[in-house]
């Protein structure tokens, strides 16, 4: 799996949180797919036949020219586009995923929206939105939660963990201030801390509205 790395460098001011952007490549995935590259981002799957069709849709956007979507052709656990952000400066600061998803005839596990934090390759905490299922209009989406201590990359991504058909767009990434609010589009409220975790991440099946990711997966 190609890693699509960002490096991010005095986003964030010492001595208190302040709310900032964190550019991410591609956010709006106008940039044209190229063979099986995603410009910015990762893709991959369970081990197995290649079981998902990955393209640009200029068809019905959220935002923009284009969004991206994933198809599952045959049985498979799951697929995943990708993108890690490197940045030492997180640890402890508020952060806030949010893109705008929609679903054709995809099954009870959903397409899910998920961020995990991590110390280099070791997984400290994983968040997943609850599963969108079925056939379900644009909507946008928000995680949130404190990086746990040590973090110093995070993921954001997105699971096809059924059959059907997952988009995604116009996808953001930021910290939130002290009081809870962000830099830029919306305000949110911060979340209570996260506790830090060593396991490793699974697709999940259950419900509610955010929930931690298990140990086992990719």
């Amino acid at each position: 799996m190609v890693k699509c790395v960002l490096l991010v460098a005095g986003m964030l001011i010492a001595g208190g949180v302040a709310a900032a952007e964190i550019p991410l490549k591609n956010a709006g995935f106008e940039q044209a797919i190229v063979g099986t590259r995603i410009p910015g981002w990762s893709r991959t799957q369970h081990a197995g036949v290649g079981a998902y069709v990955v393209s640009t849709d200029p068809i019905d956007p959220a935002h923009g020219e284009h969004s991206i979507s994933m198809r599952r052709t045959t049985e498979q656990a799951y697929g995943l586009i990708m993108q890690r952000v490197e940045s030492k400066e997180l640890a402890g600061k508020p952060v806030a995923f949010t893109a705008k998803l929609k679903t054709a005839d995809v099954g009870k596990r959903g397409w899910v929206m998920v961020m995990t934090f991590r110390d280099h390759e070791n997984i400290l905490d994983q968040v997943r939105a609850a599963p969108m299922t079925g056939d379900t209009p644009w909507k946008e989406v928000e995680l949130k939660s404190i990086a746990p201590a040590r973090t110093n990359m995070v993921e954001v991504g997105f699971l096809l963990l059924d059959g059907g058909t997952g988009w995604a767009d116009h996808v953001r990434l930021r910290t939130l201030d002290d009081d809870g609010k962000d830099g830029g589009e919306g305000k949110s409220a911060a979340p209570p801390a996260a506790k830090a975790k060593s396991a490793r991440a699974t697709p999940a099946t259950a419900g509610g509205s955010t929930h931690r990711g298990q140990a086992g997966g990719p």
